[in-house]
């Protein structure tokens, strides 16, 4: 096929266009790994200018947040937990509801538009703490999971991936005899791969940059249960509140303290960075078919 002049100079318009998007980006991320590399020496050399890679580029940094008493990898450890803990309960209930939803049963109706309710209205900061405080959970692991176990958007996309499954496939396993139970084990979840992967995906996303309900309901008494991102913010705007006999600070010396805090920032980005590669194939046939199919 011939083109035109006027449509390959529109192709490297839009090829020009698209590559400073990329450098966008790509360079603020590329920046803090830079500046995680930079000796205080450079740092204070260069003033706080870095463009490229330091010129002594060292690991100090990150020799630094995994040397001080291991709350790195305490943290560390916990948002992995979290991630994995509650995705793999949220992801359950949600499928579990959204099948659920696809069975007719009295007020089905009533329940969905209560279920569109709550996407659009929550209950507030102050009853949320009230209700954890009331059933023991401040101060716990589980206070991190439970309130957010089943969200009510992805369980209606669950609903609709789940009602657009062809309903003979369903017909045929009852009539072998097939119950609800084994019906949405065997044919309904094999089936909803592409669906499960991407809530999943956006589920673990969500667990792992929280740290605001680590901020309400764990305090520093608990900071053992202190999830990685939290402990990254309370480096990065309360450095000079941690009490150093409870959680030693990250005060270096030979590393600039803005080299350790972007050390801090890439040790939270890289976990995520390598999972969300082997889900995002899924994200176009996950939830835009759930999202039309009904």
């Amino acid at each position: 096929m011939i083109r035109s002049k006027s449509e390959r100079a529109f192709e490297w318009v839009c090829i020009a266009v698209a590559t400073l998007l990329l450098i966008a980006c790509l360079y603020p991320l590329l920046y803090t790994f830079f500046v995680s590399l930079c000796s205080e020496a450079e740092w204070t050399e260069r003033q706080g200018l870095l463009l490229f890679l330091p010129s002594r580029p060292t690991f100090a940094a990150y020799g630094k947040i995994f040397g001080v008493g291991s709350y790195v990898l305490k943290s560390l450890f916990m948002s992995l937990a979290r991630t994995l803990v509650g995705t793999v309960i949220s992801l359950a209930l949600t499928a579990i509801l959204g099948y659920a939803l696809t069975i007719d049963f009295p007020g089905k109706k009533q329940y969905i538009y209560f279920l569109l309710f709550t996407i659009f209205f929550s209950g507030g900061l102050i009853p949320n703490y009230l209700v954890i405080k009331q059933i023991g959970l401040v101060n716990n692991f589980w206070s991190l999971i439970l309130p957010n176990l089943i969200n009510a958007w992805n369980a209606l996309v669950f609903k609709q991936f789940f009602s657009g499954i062809p309903k003979e496939m369903q017909e045929a396993a009852r009539i072998d005899g097939a119950g609800e139970f084994r019906l949405f084990w065997n044919i309904m979840l094999p089936l909803s791969k592409p669906v499960i992967a991407s809530i999943g995906l956006f589920t673990m996303v969500f667990h792992w940059n929280s740290w605001f309900d680590v901020m309400i309901y764990i305090d520093q008494s608990h900071s053992a249960l202190w999830t990685l991102q939290y402990y990254i913010m309370i480096n990065y705007n309360n450095l000079s509140q941690i009490d150093s006999t409870k959680l030693p600070n990250l005060a270096t010396d030979g590393v600039s303290q803005q080299a350790v805090r972007m050390a801090l920032t890439i040790v939270g980005l890289v976990p995520i960075l390598c999972i969300y590669p082997f889900f995002q194939k899924f994200l176009k046939d996950g939830v835009y078919t759930g999202a039309v199919k009904g």
